[in-house]
């Protein structure tokens, strides 16, 4: 449904954009559509770019096919989860969802992890991606920090940053304390499992990047400090939790 409506929206989708002026005329593309009979409303957080995200965002949504997406701004960017929280705030919608901005998940998925939601018909119920077709390497990086993870929370956590994610609004408020960084997944993960809901996971394409480069694995270096990121935040996301 692409016409604005004076309705709530059924669903709300956040895709935090942080450099992504060249994805973004390609997200709203792609997600229209896929928006069929459900009232959607796409929430596209600038999280703190410094390229033409901006401007970009200003040329695309002032176009009338685009009256089911929005912006909101954050000025400097504080991290991945920060954004990601920072649009879910903002969302009007019963049902809350995420997923990335470089489109290596399909838009369509986002919408097969709603039905897959609305299914169940369950209160306390989220939905998430699992990534097929990865190379080896990040495939045993991803079970490694599942695993540890899992041990840290003595729970099974799989597939941790995978999207999209898909649950009601309700969740939101056990996330006031939420970390702002990559931790995010993980933390919602963890106090969804604790608040007692069911995880539904179906397989998703993963595809190569449609413009730029990974923000946190772009050099070796980078990959390697963003290892010890990702496996540090086990350990503050449990804190935290």
């Amino acid at each position: 449904m692409n016409r604005k409506s004076s309705l709530a929206p059924e669903l709300s989708i956040i895709v935090p954009c942080y450099n992504e002026a060249k994805n973004i005329p390609h997200i709203l593309r792609r997600f229209m559509p896929v928006l069929k009979s459900v009232r959607v409303e796409l929430i596209l957080v600038n999280n703190g770019s410094a390229d033409d995200t901006a401007a970009v965002l200003k040329r695309e949504l002032s176009k009338r096919q685009y009256g089911f997406a929005r912006t909101v701004l954050v000025p400097v960017n504080i991290g991945y989860g920060h954004g990601i929280l920072t649009g879910l705030r903002a969302a009007k919608g019963k049902v809350l969802a995420y997923t990335h901005a470089d489109l290596q998940t399909p838009p369509e998925d986002v919408f097969k992890a709603y039905h897959m939601y609305q299914d169940r018909q369950m209160t306390k119920h989220l939905v998430k991606g699992a990534r097929k077709g990865r190379k080896p390497i990040d495939a045993v990086f991803t079970w490694c920090y599942g695993a540890l993870a899992s041990v840290v929370f003595l729970s099974w956590l799989h597939e941790i940053n995978a999207q999209p994610k898909v649950f009601p609004r309700e969740l939101l408020a056990l996330l006031d304390d939420a970390p702002k960084d990559f931790s995010l997944d993980l933390y919602l993960l963890a106090k969804a499992k604790r608040a007692h809901y069911a995880i539904t996971e179906f397989p998703v394409d993963f595809g190569a990047r449609l413009h730029g480069a990974s923000k946190w694995a772009f050099s070796p270096k980078a990959k390697l400090k963003g290892v010890a990121r990702f496996f540090g935040g086990i350990f503050r996301a449990r804190w935290m939790c």
